[in-house]
């Protein structure tokens, strides 16, 4: 098995290809761990943008979550500035969400609340499988 080509990327660059695409927004150092565990696994070329703690770009974020397949947006460990567009991000679709905070309301925004990554290891099995079945058909 040959693992894929992973390409991180930060404000203020980006990239357009095909190649299946997450956007990481502030995460902490346990996300950023069950995210390379994951990443290890991956035999596709991967995409990863990276919001993270120094990052203050919010136009390079608005426009990046427009464009990946997959935002993961950990709430608990944003910024001030970055917390108030939380209700703008969630609400997209692709959008999915990591926080301990049960008193505000996000269910009401987005039901793609999650507690951990291991779903994700799912969505890149199905990828692969997907594209698996794409080349045995050619």
């Amino acid at each position: 098995m040959n693992l894929g080509k992973i390409t991180l990327i930060t404000p203020p660059d980006k990239l357009f290809n095909m190649n299946l695409s997450y956007l990481l927004i502030k995460p902490s150092n346990h996300i950023k761990q069950q995210f390379q565990t994951i990443l290890s696994q991956s035999i596709d070329d991967l995409n990863i943008f990276v919001f993270d703690e120094q990052d203050t770009d919010i136009g390079w974020l608005l426009s990046i979550c427009q464009q990946v397949d997959c935002v993961i947006f950990d709430i608990d460990n944003s910024d001030s500035i970055t917390r108030q567009f939380v209700t703008f991000i969630i609400s997209q679709p692709n959008a999915y969400y990591i926080t301990k905070d049960d008193t505000t309301p996000y269910n009401l925004i987005s039901k793609n609340r999650i507690y951990n990554l291991d779903w994700i290891v799912e969505e890149i099995k199905a990828q692969q499988e997907d594209d698996d079945s794409d080349t045995q058909e050619e």
